[in-house]
């Protein structure tokens, strides 16, 4: 126990939390001659330790490491993988080299998974005698026997949860289980993370699947609706455009059929403030909305705004549809982020900043982190968006890039959102592709050295196909970026 007592005063006194405590230089108090607290911790993890023998499976002589649990192994090999600079990197290797050889069941999984990162982030050498160099993926990516059971039979909360939303939310939580119950995730509840699906023809169309088709509009409603297509675009006063959003919200709810309602009054065609009072006031619930209500609002109301804009946006119209959008984020990702990214005419500056205040102000890192890997590595169906028939013609299935696409992205990464590793794998190659036709962009240029700054780990076994790109840049970023790919050795 002595010897790890002068390691434990500098961890006491140190102003550093964590990690950072390592790698500060001993205090005042400490011997001048002594060696930093990080080499001093990997010499103090690599010494003897007398009172574990030598096994028969493992003759070589056991260190002290070996003494500590294994959360605590973890962490040390974490802090050490941090401070990896300021240390002798054979002895980094050398210690997770005896982790990584060990006999199977010698060391847990994030021991081993541990010991993997600290290798992964030394220079690169010949490979370590006796460790595989994918050793330990096969046993950390296979997920337990009950999570693939589900994933046969569910329709994912998320790409990488295939779980149903309403089995994580159990029975009675309602929709306050996020906030009240303390299940959510930082206040969002789970069933915010998904639109109700089952029912959606627009979301969900599985095969040999026969889906209920919504009634036809009788001949009273349907005169109804005409009428009120003539006088929402004469709406003049906040007391008729609330008028006009009750009767709207009346007929949607008798005809069964919103979806069907709305296209044929073209509620988008009103003016601003017809439309704030719209986005405010109209709210679609019932047996003729299956649950997207919220999705159908921004579509019919918002959306049109987005698909045309060439200027900035109303500030008064987009603070309104700010609010909506707080309050059903999903919604928000189907029926307005995904729709104006796959634009046929691809985005421009004025979308790409509303789109921007939308993912920071409205959706949470779990939200962009599903856009991102729908968008870029899902199956077409996935990307299908809520949208009204009269604008399907401007919506595409391919992203059309552009550097404003490449600014939200960047804008995006600029949050620490983590990407999957197949968003990851699926963005080289876009770089790679399109480096050539914005050779002089500078958002572009920005956007690749933030890519390579946020996901160097994931991206550097990429390593050649990013230089490749880089080098047919030709912007005073153009350095910055290839100093990154090319670390001194």
């Amino acid at each position: 126990m002595e010897q790890w007592l002068p390691l434990f005063r500098h961890l006491l006194v140190s102003p550093a939390a964590n990690a950072a405590a390592f790698s500060s230089p001993p205090s005042s108090g400490d011997c001048p001659s002594a060696p930093p607290p990080a080499a001093a911790l990997l010499r103090l993890l690599l010494s003897p330790a007398p009172t574990l023998p030598a096994s028969a499976s493992d003759p070589t002589a056991a260190i002290l490491f070996q003494t500590l649990p294994p959360f605590l192994q973890s962490q040390a090999l974490s802090f050490l993988a941090s401070s990896a600079d300021l240390l002798d990197p054979h002895l980094l290797r050398t210690l997770a080299a005896r982790v990584l050889s060990a006999p199977p069941g010698r060391y847990g999984l994030w021991v081993r998974r541990g010991a993997r990162h600290l290798i992964d982030g030394l220079p690169e050498e010949e490979g370590v005698p006796g460790v595989a160099s994918d050793e330990f993926i096969d046993g950390f990516h296979d997920p337990p026997t009950w999570l693939k059971e589900a994933a046969v039979r569910a329709h994912p909360v998320l790409p990488w949860l295939p779980v149903e939303c309403r089995t994580l939310m159990g029975s009675g939580s309602g929709t306050r289980a996020g906030r009240d119950g303390g299940d959510g995730l930082d206040g969002i509840g789970l069933e915010t993370l998904v639109l109700v699906q089952d029912e959606d023809v627009e979301m969900q169309e599985a095969p040999g699947r026969v889906l209920p088709q919504a009634p036809p509009l009788e001949d009273s409603i349907m005169q109804r609706v005409l009428a009120m297509r003539k006088e929402i675009v004469t709406v003049e006063s906040v007391l008729a455009a609330q008028r006009v959003a009750k009767d709207l919200q009346d007929l949607c709810v008798e005809s069964r059929n919103a979806a069907e309602v709305l296209s044929l009054v073209r509620p988008w065609e009103a003016n601003d403030d017809t439309l704030r009072v719209l986005l405010s006031s109209l709210v679609l619930e019932g047996d003729g909305v299956d649950g997207k209500g919220p999705a159908l609002v921004l579509c019919s109301v918002f959306l049109p705004q987005l698909l045309e804009l060439q200027r900035p946006a109303s500030s008064l119209l987009l603070s309104t549809a700010l609010g909506l959008c707080k309050r059903h984020p999903a919604a928000a990702l189907e029926a307005v982020l995904f729709p104006l990214v796959l634009r046929k005419g691809g985005l421009n500056v004025p979308q790409c900043d509303v789109l921007t205040r939308i993912i920071k102000e409205c959706m949470h890192p779990l939200h962009v982190t599903a856009f991102c890997h729908r968008l870029l590595s899902g199956e077409e169906q996935e990307r299908k968006p809520v949208c009204m028939p009269q604008h399907q013609e401007s919506i595409g299935t391919n992203l059309v890039w552009t550097e404003s696409l490449f600014t939200l992205f960047y804008n995006i990464l600029s949050q620490d959102i983590c990407l999957t590793p197949s968003t990851v794998g699926e963005l080289i190659y876009v770089i790679d592709d399109q480096a050539s036709k914005f050779p002089r962009s500078l958002k572009f240029g920005n956007f690749l050295k933030c890519f390579v700054s946020k996901c160097w780990h994931e991206c550097k076994h990429q390593r050649g196909l990013l230089e490749r790109a880089a080098e047919r840049t030709n912007t005073f970023l153009t350095k910055a970026v290839l100093a990154k790919l090319r670390p001194a050795s």
